[in-house]
C-alpha cells in the first residue's frame, strides 16, 4: 500500500484548508467606512451617536464628527471621511421649535451649499 499519495492529498487538503481560513478571516476583517456625524447642544445626540457606534463597530469601522464643534464648519477633514464612508448617519437634537442646534448651522450649511452637496451620490440616512 503507497502511504505516500495518501499522505500528499492529506497535506493539499490541509493547505487548502489554511488557505481558505485566512480568506475568510480576511474578508471579515474588512469592514465598511461609516461616519456618524451628530450635531448636540446638550448632549442628547451625542449620547445617541455613541450607543449607534457601539452597535456598528461589530461590522463597520465606525468614525464620529461633531457638527457643533469649534470650527465644524471649516474643518475640511470631514470631506474626505464622508467621500470615503459606505453610509453617512446623521444624528443631532433639536431644539426650539424643532431648529438644529445654533452650534451645528454653519457646518450644514456649508456640507450642502459647497458645489450643490458633498452627499450626491452617497447614501446617508438621519436620525
Amino acid at each position: 500500500r503507497d502511504t505516500s499519495k495518501a499522505m500528499k492529498k492529506f497535506e493539499n487538503a490541509v493547505y487548502l484548508a489554511i488557505f481558505f481560513k485566512r480568506c475568510i478571516a480576511r474578508i471579515r476583517a474588512r469592514k465598511n467606512p461609516l461616519l456618524i456625524v451628530y450635531a448636540s447642544a446638550t448632549g442628547n445626540a451625542a449620547k445617541y451617536a455613541s450607543d449607534l457606534g457601539a452597535i456598528l463597530r461589530s461590522c463597520s469601522n465606525v468614525s464620529f464628527f461633531d457638527a457643533c464643534g469649534v470650527n465644524a464648519a471649516a474643518d475640511v477633514e470631514v470631506i474626505p471621511l464622508i467621500q470615503s464612508a459606505t453610509l453617512t448617519i446623521f444624528v443631532s437634537s433639536t431644539q426650539g421649535n424643532g431648529e438644529l442646534p445654533s452650534l451645528s448651522h454653519k457646518f450644514f450649511s456649508f456640507l450642502f451649499e459647497k458645489n450643490g452637496s458633498i452627499l450626491t451620490g452617497r447614501q446617508s440616512a438621519v436620525l
